[in-house]
């Protein structure tokens, strides 16, 4: 018998034998599965409480912050490698630290440090260097004090924060994007101020930037979204108070959450082509990948994962558990979120809340 007719007959033997065995042997995708991404680079448990955790767009890279083990109000920031397992504390003298983010490929992390004054940061994990976030020549409409980092472009080029003072919504006042490459700033939301910026997106590229603002209105404040490419300014929305939840990596499409009259919240998804909005589900809309295909959605007993436009709805966290709007990679297959829960993973025996990455394949 030749080499030829053994490997034929051993092919053939292998595709019987799969076959007699039924479906069920054929190989099938790996179970989602859940690992707590809060630990040492020893896989070691930290024994203060962390949170606000975030991916980077390729998977490979997540932040979350920490309270300090001594007590007090010192808030570390820590980038962990998912890979390789891999913690390291953000260099700085961290206070009070929120809303960090991540580039696509998880080389820049812009977040916002302070107490009463908090200031925009970005810091490049190649280079090392960390740069504040500040027009050279600032508005001089009113006074401009403080200002929070609220978006970061996938290619890490691009940064959108926000400046403001503490007399009320005038805390987010104008919305800017930093050139990183070139170092120059642009304003993008107009003066006089429409209302408080609550948060920011960029498309992929950068070209194009999303944000939504509470509104002062006659009948109160109303949430209205503002879309901005290439200085052209297009509107989002439902017909109801809306808030971004964030844009498609191409920029072609937003998720955003509307509230009606009667307080209930609905997902929907506008194409900025057409102006076409279809509702995703409704609750709200936490997070989504860059296709905005895979939506996280707000459950009753916890986190869901909604996969369009299948329809296809299931568990990812239990009750108790939150996520921040970047908690999802562009491919929809990692979600991290912070939960309290001590039965996710072996050994978790620090009684205070961690952070988890679940795989979904």
């Amino acid at each position: 018998m030749t080499a030829h007719v053994r490997a034929v007959l051993g092919a053939a033997s292998a595709a019987a034998l799969l076959l007699a065995l039924g479906p069920a042997a054929v190989a099938a995708p790996p179970p989602p599965r859940v690992e707590r991404i809060s630990t040492a680079t020893d896989g070691s448990e930290l024994t203060a409480a962390s949170g606000g955790g975030v991916i980077s767009g390729d998977g490979r890279y997540a932040v979350f912050s920490s309270a300090d083990p001594e007590g007090g109000f010192d808030t570390r920031l820590y980038l962990k490698d998912l890979r390789t397992g891999r913690l390291t504390q953000v260099p700085e003298d961290l206070l009070h630290t929120t809303g960090p983010m991540l580039s696509g490929d998880g080389r820049r992390l812009a977040y916002s440090n302070g107490n009463r004054y908090p200031k925009p940061y970005v810091y490049d994990r190649v280079t090392g260097r960390t740069e504040v976030l500040w027009p050279e020549e600032p508005p001089q409409d009113t006074s401009y004090e403080l200002g929070t980092a609220a978006a970061i472009s996938a290619d890490g080029r691009h940064v959108a924060y926000t400046l403001g003072n503490r007399h009320g919504d005038d805390y987010a006042r104008v919305l800017y994007v930093r050139d990183l490459d070139t170092g120059t700033d642009r304003q993008i939301s107009p003066l006089p101020a429409e209302g408080m910026i609550l948060n920011a997106w960029f498309s992929a590229d950068g070209r194009t930037v999303a944000y939504s603002v509470a509104a002062r209105t006659d009948h109160g404040t109303e949430g209205r979204i503002h879309v901005v490419r290439d200085g052209h300014e297009s509107a989002v929305g439902s017909g109801f108070p809306a808030t971004l939840v964030r844009l498609s990596d191409d920029g072609r499409s937003a998720l955003f959450n509307a509230t009606a009259a009667d307080w209930t919240t609905t997902a929907y998804v506008q194409d900025l082509r057409t102006g076409r909005v279809r509702q995703v589900a409704g609750t709200e809309a936490v997070a989504a990948d860059g296709t905005l295909r895979h939506v996280l959605l707000s459950g009753e007993g916890g986190l869901d994962l909604l996969t369009l436009p299948s329809g296809r709805r299931h568990q990812v966290a239990p009750a108790g558990a939150t996520a921040s709007p970047r908690a999802m990679d562009h491919r929809g297959h990692a979600v991290v979120f912070s939960s309290p829960a001590a039965d996710l993973v072996p050994h978790d025996t620090n009684g205070v809340q961690d952070v988890f990455v679940r795989r979904l394949n």
